[in-house]
This record gives C-alpha cells, structure tokens and sequence, in this order.
C-alpha cells in the first residue's frame, strides 16, 4: 500500500521532530503550536453560509480529524463520512493496514461554500511528514452534523489504487 492509502485511513497527533521542537519552544515562550501535521481545530476559516462560520470551520476540523484518527472506532467514523454506510469495506481495510497507525491530518483552511457545504485544505501526514500537503477536500453538513464528503475518501483512495474502481465510489 503506499502513503496515500495510508494517509487516508486514519490520523495521529504526531509531529515531526522539528515541529516538535518548534512546539515545545513556543509552548515554553506562552505560545500555541502550529505546524503542518500538528491538529488544530482552528483553521482560517472563509466564505459565508454558516451562521457561525467560526464554530462551523472548528466542527469540520473535528471531523476531519476524528475521521482519519486510527483510534476512532469504525462505527463512529462512518457517521462523519458521508454516506458513510456504503464505505465500510473501504474502511474495514484500513483497520487493518499498519501504515494507517502512522497517518495523520491538519486541516488548514475551510471556505464555506453554502450554509451546508465547504471546500476544505488540510495536510495529510505520515509517521509525522506531509506527505500529501495543502490536499483539496470537501465537507457537508447532513443532519446538523458537518463530515468528510465522500468524494474526498473517494479522491485520496483512488489515488492509492491506481485509479481502480473503490466500492462506494461513483
């Protein structure tokens, strides 16, 4: 399996090492820790839609990151994907990768597109390197619940198969 599978499946909270440091230092200086592949569930947060895009940007942050956490049970990951029933082979297969143990994702920005739609830019990380920077994806609202768009899982996966067919994608 290559990185991009594996950055798909899950997520970690690890940094690299100089990220590390630089966070450490900056936590020591009073400061916050930034970084590529260090979560954050304060990304720039643009467009309109929302009435709080502030809270909203921050929930779509928290699904992203929950999503591709590999701790995250499959049961809970499915319903922040979207249309999440019909992916779980897909995700059944990650659960046992051990690459996924190793991935993460920062997102960086969300620009709201509707009330019930944004276009997302996070990092996707393994063993605490991006390996996939400033990645383009999607998240919906569905029930007053923002996730991860299932064509972004579809995107990131094809990218690992070579483009092959993946069960749940159109």
């Amino acid at each position: 399996m290559t990185t991009g599978a594996a950055t798909t499946a899950a997520a970690t909270s690890a940094a690299p090492s100089e990220s590390a440091s630089a966070a450490s230092s900056s936590a020591a200086a009073g400061g916050t820790s930034t970084g590529p592949c260090v979560p954050t569930t304060s990304p720039a947060v643009s467009g309109s839609g929302p009435a709080d895009t502030a809270a909203a940007g921050t929930q779509v942050a928290t699904a992203y990151q929950k999503f591709f956490d590999p701790s995250t049970p499959s049961a809970t990951k499915l319903g922040l994907l979207q249309n999440g029933k019909a992916f779980v082979p897909v995700l059944t297969g990650f659960a046992s990768n051990p690459l996924a143990a190793q991935a993460a994702v920062s997102v960086q920005k969300v620009a709201f597109t509707s009330a019930t739609a944004a276009d997302v830019t996070f990092n996707l990380c393994e063993s605490g390197q991006p390996v996939l920077p400033n990645s383009a994806g999607k998240a919906v609202q569905e029930g007053g619940v923002w996730k991860v768009a299932d064509a972004t899982l579809c995107g990131l996966v094809k990218l690992n198969s070579g483009g092959a067919a993946v069960p749940g994608c159109s």
